[in-house]
């Protein structure tokens, strides 16, 4: 598990976290992994243009292609091509937590930029940030790049950048996280750019 994938707030007294995506959750213990996404959840058979998950809908590049969640805290996750195959590629990832679980805001950014670097080893401070409003939905925006570190990583990834959202619903608790190295991930902005600017309610859609 990357620190990254348990928002603040996540965990439970007994250990379990609480996972789950549209507008149901779940309990999910340990090393434990989702066979199938659950209804209301976009899978590898879903409309390739768009994305459902945590009562929300979005429109993504074809070529973003579904994965299965690769760690605990993933609720749904797309690999995203580098451009000519140059540089590796990155991940999108989504983690859905019921309202009220998932921390603030502020402290699961502060997490995020802790596992940043710059390269002279000092702290990396987001940049990017906005918070705007669309049909009920409240987006918190915040960009990150340096050298990563990983929870379990034997070293940091230099250059990698992270664009993610926290989106807060009615019923659900959205973190969107577009996450790689830096080249591939600058070149996929304008395709994120796109997806977090069409986020609405699925109802309303």
């Amino acid at each position: 598990m990357q620190p990254g994938d348990a928002p603040a707030g996540a965990r439970g007294p007994d250990g379990s976290v609480t996972t789950g995506g549209g507008d149901t959750a779940r309990a999910q213990t340990p090393g434990e992994r989702l066979a199938s996404p659950p209804p209301g959840i976009s899978g590898p058979d879903s409309d390739p243009t768009r994305i459902e998950i945590g009562g929300l809908v979005m429109p993504k590049p074809v070529t973003w292609v579904w994965q299965p969640p690769s760690m605990q805290f993933r609720t749904l996750q797309y690999g995203v091509p580098a451009p000519g195959g140059a540089t590796p590629a990155a991940e999108l990832i989504f983690s859905v937590f019921p309202v009220g679980d998932g921390g603030p805001i502020d402290p699961n950014i502060d997490r995020w930029a802790g596992q940043f670097r710059t390269p002279e080893g000092g702290p990396v401070t987001p940049t990017n940030r906005s918070v705007r409003e669309v049909e009920g939905l409240r987006l918190t925006r915040v960009d990150l790049a340096g050298a990563y570190m990983g929870m379990g990583a034997a070293a940091p990834r230099p250059e990698t950048a992270q664009l993610a959202v926290i989106v807060e619903a009615p019923d659900s608790r959205v973190f969107i996280r577009l996450l790689g190295p830096a080249a591939t991930v600058e070149a996929a902005r304008s395709d994120f750019d796109a997806l977090v600017e069409g986020i609405r309610p699925a109802a309303s859609r």
